[in-house]
């Protein structure tokens, strides 16, 4: 049977309605499929007194949203707080985080670390851990590079911008010759801030002055305030440890170094310049908390851990206070106020 041209042209124009609707109805039906709800991942925290409030972890949770995890949606986070009581309880904490079938547990500090590492060391930690800032990861990390097992993050700049804190003291006093710390001997701190401030004391020609408290016993620094007077050195240092990061022991020290007309720089943004140091040099640790995030997602997302390199944190916050400067007959130069994150005038 013979075709018209009308004949044909109306039979490929009705194929192709046909074919283009059935298409377009697949299409319209898998638009229109039920939605698998997106995985909830539980990620938990092993928390201390320094964590609460803490800048890493406002980045983290923050980092983790802008990456598309919702806390209520497709996160939950569960918080183990041992507060300043983690020599008796942490432990326990950390058991019950391990057995909790979590998909990763966040940390802040080296004693959090160290409580994992125990259940790492007797072959039972099955829950990957990532550390937002402690000040020793090679206390928690033998191969910084290739983590070897459950275990890796970022370092903190608290303990490993201790060299550049130093030079930076050395450029705003630069007739320093001695430059006096109290220093919490046994602390988690302890031998690396020594090693930072002794490599860069010989460079830059100053000499070291500790006083040595109890690491168990912070307090003790208030006893020792008598000491820092000019006698003993040119400027001060702190100390990343428990005397320095709680108020309660910065504030008066702030107020003996600017007594004894002694220049300081500070390791914490919470007792630091904002409470009467001439300067903080710290890490920014909201930044370093987000960078977390970053690579947290990827070991979510499969990575093995021993491909996620132990990191530091680099980015500075620097902090003046104009008002002990000037107490103290100091200029700062312009260039340096300038380049400041935050200056305190009163």
């Amino acid at each position: 049977m013979k075709l018209t041209l009308k004949q044909a042209i109306f039979m490929v124009l009705a194929a192709v309605i046909v074919v283009g609707g059935y298409f377009s109805w697949q299409f319209i039906a898998e638009q229109n499929k039920p939605v698998a709800p997106p995985k909830n991942y539980k990620i938990g925290f092993l928390l201390t007194d320094k964590d609460i409030g803490s800048a890493n972890i406002t980045g983290f949770k923050g980092g983790m949203e802008k990456a598309g995890y919702k806390e209520g949606v497709n996160i939950t986070y569960i918080e183990k707080n041992a507060g300043a009581d983690r020599a008796t309880i942490i432990d326990g904490y950390a058991k019950d985080l391990n057995d909790a079938g979590l998909d990763l547990i966040i940390i802040s500090s080296t004693s959090a670390g160290k409580a994992l590492q125990k259940l790492q060391d007797a072959g039972k930690l099955q829950t990957k851990i990532f550390f937002l800032a402690v000040g020793s990861p090679r206390d928690l990390v033998k191969n910084l590079q290739f983590p070897e097992g459950f275990i890796t993050g970022i370092g903190e700049g608290t303990v490993e911008f201790t060299g550049k804190r130093l030079e930076f003291l050395k450029e705003l006093v630069p007739n320093m010759r001695k430059v006096i710390s109290v220093v919490e001997k046994g602390s988690t701190n302890e031998k690396l801030f020594k090693e930072k401030l002794a490599e860069t004391s010989t460079k830059i020609g100053v000499e070291m002055v500790y006083i040595d408290i109890d690491t168990k016993k912070p307090d003790e620094i208030l006893q020792k305030l008598p000491l820092l007077t000019k006698k003993l050195g040119d400027a001060y240092i702190t100390c990343p440890c428990k005397s320095n990061d709680q108020g309660t022991y910065a504030k008066p020290l702030a107020a003996q170094l600017l007594k004894a007309g002694l220049p300081s720089i500070s390791t914490e943004l919470k007792s630091g310049a904002n409470i009467g140091f001439l300067a903080t040099y710290s890490d920014d640790r909201e930044k370093t908390g987000e960078a977390g995030a970053v690579l947290v997602d990827k070991i979510l997302k499969g990575m093995p851990i021993n491909n996620v390199p132990v990191s530091f944190a680099k980015d500075v916050i620097l902090e003046i206070n104009l008002k002990t400067a000037k107490s103290l007959g100091i200029t700062i130069p312009q260039s340096i106020l300038s380049g400041a994150n935050k200056v305190y005038n009163e």
